[in-house]
């Protein structure tokens, strides 16, 4: 992990081209915010495989052919002198007190599902909201799949070919939203916080497709996004979060033409300002299925499809697809 104290400043990394370029269009304001940021690191995809889809990589050996480890800076979202919101940035911290049993699957998919649809309709203003699946992070497995550990790969989990597992109304458009937050009522979350990166740092040629399986039981298939390391992208995270707050951000928005900024990439970090005693992070996320009031037209799903690669490195063509989730959809 790189060795490096909470701080202002420049990032020692000098400017990319591409970055300079960035910089360029943004009217004069400064790339990376005036904010205190940490510096840490995530795995990213290798250069060498843009415009390729990845396929599953389940050996260590395939994973470190295509992958690399790289430095992120990560920024307090706390102090930045705009506050977060889903329209403005893709994500938003919110107060959202809420006394429920998370070792309680009753209540856990009536009260805590039925706050975090509330909470979406409140920030995206879609004039209806589902929770439609959640997961719980301890820092370890807690199903043969691999459920439970935490993901410290740079990723963002849906693609266009999640339309085709999802029961959209004909003729809407549609969003999904993670909410994240913590299931320690006593501490308020140390290790493994989760990073966001703005998506206007992000290049589109920086997006890889690749296959993976779920790791909840029974396994399913589904189709991501990795990201190539670009010296331009700005992290964020929300230090401390207490148990009385939630972070939500896009999953995916059919509107959102810019495909970068139809979905969030993330990843979980490792804080070097943590403490050695600190406590595994406990955490649960929810996914909520969101209807807009704009009409979608019939060709925009198959446009978005198509910027899917299907070629391997190789030359081997994928035929992987999404699955539907049979815990999709609970009531």
């Amino acid at each position: 992990m790189t060795n490096c104290l909470r701080r202002r400043g420049s990032f020692a990394t000098l400017p990319c081209a591409r970055q300079l370029e960035r910089a360029s269009v943004t009217m004069g304001i400064p790339l990376f915010p005036d904010t205190p940021f940490i510096v840490s690191e995530s795995l990213f995809v290798k250069p060498g495989c843009r415009g390729f889809r990845l396929p599953y990589l389940a050996e260590k050996a395939d994973r470190m052919k295509m992958l690399v480890i790289k430095p992120i800076r990560v920024h307090d979202a706390r102090e930045l002198s705009q506050v977060p919101t889903i329209r403005r940035m893709g994500f938003e911290l919110v107060h959202a007190p809420i006394n429920v049993d998370y070792g309680d699957h009753g209540s856990v998919i009536s009260r805590f599902y039925d706050q975090c649809a509330e909470l979406v309709m409140e920030a995206t203003g879609c004039i209806s909201a589902r929770t439609m699946q959640h997961e719980f992070r301890v820092g370890a497995p807690v199903l043969p799949g691999g459920a439970g550990t935490y993901a410290q790969l740079a990723h963002a989990d849906l693609t266009p070919y999640v339309e085709d597992v999802l029961d959209i109304p004909d003729g809407c458009h549609f969003g999904v939203y993670n909410v994240w937050r913590s299931t320690d009522r006593l501490r308020p979350i140390e290790s493994k916080p989760l990073a966001i990166c703005d998506s206007s740092t992000i290049s589109a040629d920086d997006m890889i497709s690749a296959d993976g399986w779920r790791l909840t039981e029974p396994r399913t298939r589904l189709v991501l996004h990795q990201l190539v390391y670009d010296t331009a992208q700005c992290w964020y995270y929300f230090p401390k979060m207490e148990s009385d707050e939630a972070l939500i951000f896009r999953q995916y928005d059919s509107r959102i033409v810019d495909p970068v900024s139809r979905v969030t990439f993330h990843t979980a970090f490792n804080d070097p300002t943590t403490r050695d005693d600190a406590p595994r992070r406990r955490s649960v996320e929810a996914r909520v299925f969101a209807i807009f009031a704009e009409g979608d037209p019939a060709e925009r799903k198959s446009r978005y499809q198509a910027e899917i690669p299907t070629l391997y490195p190789d030359g081997r063509l994928s035929s992987w697809r999404y699955e539907r989730m049979i815990d999709w959809g609970i009531s």
